[in-house]
């Protein structure tokens, strides 16, 4: 039979576009919905010093007063400070982990510069021991808190809780006296080995570095504020407790003078924080 030129052309066009089909659909079935999903690189640290950037805070109001009972001060003071208190750190939807426990919920920033997992014991964290609470100590010494602020971030791949510290060095410093800044990023792979990180951006440096068995003497002798003796086996005031011992992941480091400022540290784990090394000048990949 005779076609119409019409009708060839017809023919011609429905087997090109047959054609197209075909390989479209081998396109898709080589890299559509079949294929693996992207390879997310895990979260490291890497060498060299973070950034004291901290974006949009949430503050929360600081109770307390500027020196302890029992020392002068000099009236009208506001309640601007805190002195040997806790403030809970508000984690978002960030889970941590801390020798096997999730403290998502009980985690808490002690005026005395050190991260309390649990319960508190306030008037004692003044100086901290290996077996009263399980904590990471930031310059573990008789300090006040200024302020404090925090944000939360998360994602598919990880969470991150930041906090900001403003604090004085010692608890009878008085309100005009120098103040002292750390962030500090708590950060929580949520796939693969889902490995935690403790980075402390250290934005200025107090002059103290806080108690520990490396220093013979302070203010109050050889003893804390309140009397009592250094524990022996506190190498650092910069150091992890589990609650019964400390595990001086830093060795001696900063136990006889500050980190410097501009410089950040990291504290990484595996993912039930049962596990801790220590990395200075050092910064965590997100």
């Amino acid at each position: 039979m005779m076609l119409s030129f019409f009708q060839e052309i017809k023919i011609f066009i429905y087997y090109i576009m047959s054609r197209q089909r075909a390989g479209l659909e081998k396109y898709r079935r080589a890299y559509g919905c079949g294929c693996p999903p992207p390879t997310i690189a895990p979260i490291v640290v890497v060498g060299g010093a973070g950034t004291p950037d901290t974006g949009t805070l949430t503050q929360i109001t600081i109770p307390g007063v500027l020196v302890e009972s029992g020392y002068p001060m000099n009236p009208p003071v506001p309640p601007i400070t805190l002195d040997d208190g806790d403030v809970p750190i508000p984690m978002g939807s960030t889970n941590f982990y801390f020798y096997g426990v999730n403290y998502f919920s009980n985690l808490y920033w002690s005026s005395n510069n050190a991260l309390v997992f649990g319960g508190t014991a306030s008037s004692l964290e003044v100086n901290i021991s290996g077996n009263l609470l399980p904590a990471i100590l930031l310059g573990n010494y008789d300090r006040q808190l200024r302020t404090f602020g925090y944000s939360n971030f998360a994602n598919s791949y990880y969470s991150i809780t930041t906090i900001l510290v403003t604090f004085y060095d010692y608890y009878t410093d008085l309100i005009t006296d120098p103040t002292y800044q750390y962030k500090i990023r708590l950060i929580k792979e949520n796939v693969g080995a889902q490995n935690q990180f403790v980075e402390v951006y250290v934005i200025s440096s107090p002059p103290s570095p806080g108690y520990s068995s490396a220093i013979a003497s302070y203010p109050s002798g050889p003893v804390d504020s309140g009397g009592n003796p250094i524990d022996p086996t506190k190498n650092s005031p910069y150091n992890i407790t589990n609650g019964t011992a400390f595990s001086n992941p830093c060795g001696a480091t900063f136990s006889l003078a500050s980190p410097p400022a501009n410089n950040s540290f990291v504290f990484s784990s595996n993912s039930t924080g049962s596990v801790w090394a220590f990395t200075n000048n050092a910064h965590v990949s997100v």
